[in-house]
């Protein structure tokens, strides 16, 4: 925004004797707040010094005077803030290495072909792929009935009012649609060309897909431009407007479905760390949290990492970390075996880790969020191959009952009701505390909900927790109903929670048949 309204009034003050001055002052400002503050719209800088070239009349000689005297300015600001980002800046390779630069200094000529191969991909993603997307997709929503009949509708409303608007316009006399598609290609090209030189410098090729469809902001100008051109070459007036109308259409429809997907999205954070809250009160300094790939579509390990220390954190400190398994297990962290310091830098704090400190989890909803057990997991096939592999490095000592997080109320104002997964996550902080009365109190209270689990491992806490109170008929029954979900699935995670309780409770003769039952019907080595 800032670009642009520079850009805007850098033009205008050309154009304004009167208040000139003022104008390019706050056009100064505006180029230099977005060369400090972000590298996307770079090189952007420089399409300046075409459009100043549009705007001066004479010969090619005083145009160009023109157009160098009015730049210098902006080229001033560009090398100092460039000259500052190169030896002042201490973050600017941060996240991002020059590929593009060490790829032609190590072999120019495989340079040059991965800059063309990077170009020609960026122009077609984000010139045509990108309008093609909102067409290709529209019916792999996966919302319900209700929200699938509004898309459509705005879909459908929008497409015949853009069309009743575009019909009743008419064309001035003297228009001339490939004078107008030949200028508005050519400033296209221009921009879309300077666009793209931070992007391919770091070695990106913009794609649709969350989170490296950022990088097709820059270019959003001259594919704009480009596409006007395209439309304008159609020779029939009234098969651009119809096509004018279907791509505003399609693309309305496309943004009703991300902003459907960014609701679904925050309820999953909600519910996230609600129940994380419920189930962890408390978090020792330097923990690592490992999770599944979680079932969001915009946020990643890296975002919901600031939400997490938010809660688990005092103010201005980072004392907890969150990994995606798929990502960061053997890339991040190359091995999780305990007892090696881990340092991961954030723009602003660093985190401070080590691997003995690690908690992995699982959050898959409906399904509720279960905190992985080392020894009963290592075997459960209901979780994801990277989390059960790594289940033995589940440390559950560095959840501390000292004190309780507090959710920032400005995001996470309304507690949920209390349902199954409020008493099954209670239950196993209890269960950890080895509180058994809780965890049948809770249990009690969770069985007599209209509410079920949708994990079977889900009932396992409450197993040991009938079990230990000396209740063998229902933790047998809660056994068998889970071992009916799958035999093979349910079964060797269930052997060896019985072969926890049977080292952990009291040697009755109960407690001997029912061991035997368990190893007849659950085929439990004993």
């Amino acid at each position: 925004s800032c670009y642009l309204l520079s850009l805007y009034l850098s033009l205008l003050a050309l154009q304004s004797e009167k208040h000139r001055a003022i104008l390019f002052i706050a056009s100064y400002l505006l180029a230099a707040v977005n060369l400090l503050t972000m590298e996307y719209f770079y090189f952007l800088e420089f399409a300046r010094l075409f459009l100043f070239w549009k705007m001066f009349t004479g010969t090619n000689k005083v145009r160009a005077q023109k157009t160098v005297f009015y730049f210098a300015p902006y080229l001033s600001i560009f090398l100092g803030i460039t000259f500052w980002r190169m030896f002042f800046f201490t973050f600017q390779n941060a996240s991002y290495k020059y590929v593009l630069l060490d790829a032609l200094r190590n072999d120019f000529f495989s340079g040059v072909l991965l800059l063309i191969n990077n170009v020609a991909l960026s122009f077609w993603r984000t010139i045509f792929e990108v309008w093609i997307y909102s067409f290709a997709t529209i019916g792999l929503t996966g919302f319900g009935p209700l929200t699938l009949t509004l898309m459509l509708v705005l879909l459908f409303s929008v497409i015949l009012l853009v069309g009743l608007f575009l019909f009743k316009f008419s064309a001035p006399a003297d228009s001339n649609d490939r004078d107008f598609a030949r200028k508005a290609g050519f400033i296209g090209l221009v921009f879309w060309g300077l666009s793209g030189g931070s992007v391919w410098l770091i070695g990106i090729v913009p794609q649709l897909n969350f989170s490296i469809d950022r990088f097709m902001l820059p270019f959003m100008l001259g594919s704009s431009l480009i596409l006007a051109c395209l439309i304008a070459l159609i020779k029939n007036q009234r098969t651009q407007m119809i096509l004018l109308a279907l791509l505003i259409g399609f693309a309305v429809s496309r943004q009703f479905r991300v902003e459907e997907i960014f609701r679904s999205d925050w309820t999953t954070q909600q519910n996230l760390f609600w129940q994380m809250t419920w189930r962890i009160p408390a978090l020792e300094k330097g923990t690592i949290l490992i999770s599944n790939d979680l079932p969001v579509t915009y946020f990643s390990d890296n975002s919901l990492s600031g939400p997490l220390n938010w809660i688990y954190s005092p103010p201005g400190e980072m004392n907890a970390i969150l990994y995606f398994a798929s990502v960061r297990v053997g890339k991040t962290l190359p091995s999780l075996a305990p007892g090696q310091p881990h340092e991961h830098y954030y723009v602003g704090p660093t985190f401070y880790g080590n691997t003995s400190d690690i908690v992995l989890f699982n959050y898959e909803p409906p399904a509720c969020l279960h905190v992985i057990d080392p020894e009963i997991d290592e075997v459960n096939r209901l979780l994801p191959e990277l989390l059960r592999d790594n289940a033995k490095y589940s440390n559950q000592n560095v959840i501390s009952f000292n004190n309780e997080a507090v959710l920032p109320k400005q995001f996470y104002p309304n507690e949920p009701q209390h349902g199954w997964c409020y008493y099954f996550t209670k239950a196993e902080l209890a269960r950890q505390q080895n509180d058994w009365e809780q965890v049948i109190q809770l249990g009690n209270k969770a069985f007599a909900l209209n509410d079920y689990p949708n994990d079977p491992t889900e009932r396992f806490v409450f197993i040991e927790g009938y079990a230990h109170d000396g209740n063998w008929e229902k933790a047998m029954e809660l056994s068998q109903v889970s071992y009916k979900v799958s035999k093979s699935f349910v079964g060797p995670p269930l052997c060896k929670l019985w072969n926890r309780i049977e080292r952990e409770t009291e040697k009755t003769q109960e407690q001997k048949v029912t061991l035997d039952i368990v190893q007849n019907k659950f085929e439990c080595l004993p």
